[in-house]
């Protein structure tokens, strides 16, 4: 079987490639169809007979059973790194840590060593050189084993005075990440990751996950999903809305390379483009076929910074002929246009949040009837 973004750069570099692709290519017809009226094809409908929930984050979608849910990077507030082990795994993980950072940092100064803040973990405090003590910014990594499992916590406290308030988040994490069947979907708010749950209401920390989907009745079909909370936090809030609408949307970034490229701007096959509702987000999006047969779907929506109802930043694309982790590599397409519309339509018609966010309204989330499948668009 081949696994399509496998590993989590191979995920980051994904999204970062639909974002560009999306300005990189000319429009030369329109497909008129709306989001979830083209009929599934008797293979989709095989396909899509038996679906499940899979958990990423604070999201919820529903894939065909068959269908392999492939991780990238995920931050709560930082990357939480989860391996199998047991105490003694754990502390062999320290000492190499340790042993790492003082071959790669001449003034490294490991400040604590010792037992952290829950049972069957540990902690260590450092500074990264000189500099960093001098800035009295302090590195905080807390390794904690539960069931099998070794979770490892970063943080850090960049100002005086900050120490005891990070080794409280520290111990807040470290209690609430708890070991999580990648079948389990939780019922209680917080954030799912490969093999772990973060127990976690407060909704005041960055949060970015990156997630794909690898479906075997589909080889070449790939279909990921990316969301940055707090995406743009740092503009200022009139220039943030200012370059929303001017700068930072998907259908911006299109007409911006159009503009600048005329001519040279290549060729493509506009299946359906415009405004698109997924949830109670109004994002946009452009579905198009490139001249090698490729489908190069993308959608996306810029939110409100620090909302968790409405993340700064989400993205969501999908391509056909990919082998090898390479768009274009496959020597066929394994849907025509009309299903890979179809499938685009059924698997956003899928996602929600997992449980109720503050904020977010009925229907973006299991406790109501979800939207009608493929939500709203307008040409």
């Amino acid at each position: 079987m081949i696994s399509h973004f496998r590993t989590a750069a191979r995920i980051a570099a994904a999204v970062m490639f639909v974002v560009s692709s999306g300005a990189c290519d000319s429009r030369s017809s329109t497909f008129n169809s709306q989001p979830g009226s083209i009929p599934l094809s008797p293979k989709l409908q095989k396909l899509f007979a038996k679906t499940k929930p899979v958990c990423f984050g604070r999201y919820l979608l529903q894939v065909p059973v068959e269908a392999e849910l492939i991780w990238g990077p995920a931050s709560v507030p930082s990357q939480i790194v989860d391996v199998k082990g047991d105490f003694d795994d754990l502390k062999s993980m320290v000492a190499k840590d340790i042993a790492r950072l003082e071959s790669a940092r001449e003034n490294f100064e490991l400040v604590f060593n010792g037992p952290g803040p829950v049972p069957s973990s540990w902690q260590i405090r450092y500074y990264e050189d000189h500099v960093a003590k001098k800035l009295d910014s302090l590195m905080f990594v807390t390794y904690v084993n539960k069931d099998g499992r070794v979770f490892i916590l970063r943080g850090a406290a960049e100002k005086k005075g900050e120490v005891s308030v990070v080794a409280n988040e520290e111990a807040v994490r470290a209690a609430s990440i708890r070991p999580r069947n990648p079948e389990e979907v939780p019922t209680e708010p917080g954030f799912c990751l490969d093999h772990a749950f973060i127990a976690e209401s407060t909704y005041r920390s960055q949060e970015m996950i990156n997630v794909g989907i690898f479906m075997p009745s589909l080889p070449d079909v790939t279909f990921s999903i990316s969301s940055n909370k707090d995406a743009y936090a740092d503009y200022p809030k009139d220039e943030f809305e200012r370059k929303k609408k001017e700068e930072l949307s998907l259908l911006a970034r299109i007409r911006a390379a159009q503009k600048e490229q005329g001519m040279a701007y290549p060729q493509r096959t506009v299946l359906r483009e415009g405004k698109r509702s997924v949830m109670h987000w109004d994002g946009e999006e452009s579905l198009i076929k490139r001249p090698d047969g490729v489908h190069d779907f993308e959608w996306g929506y810029i939110g409100k910074p620090l909302d968790v109802a409405y993340p700064s930043e989400v993205i969501v694309n999908m391509y056909s002929k990919v082998e090898h982790d390479q768009v274009g590599a496959a020597k066929v397409v394994s849907v025509s246009d009309d299903e890979a519309l179809a499938v685009w339509d059924k698997l956003l018609a899928g996602l929600q949040f997992r449980v109720k966010v503050p904020g977010a309204p009925p229907g973006s989330y299991p406790a109501t009837p979800a939207p009608e499948a493929g939500g709203a668009a307008s040409q």
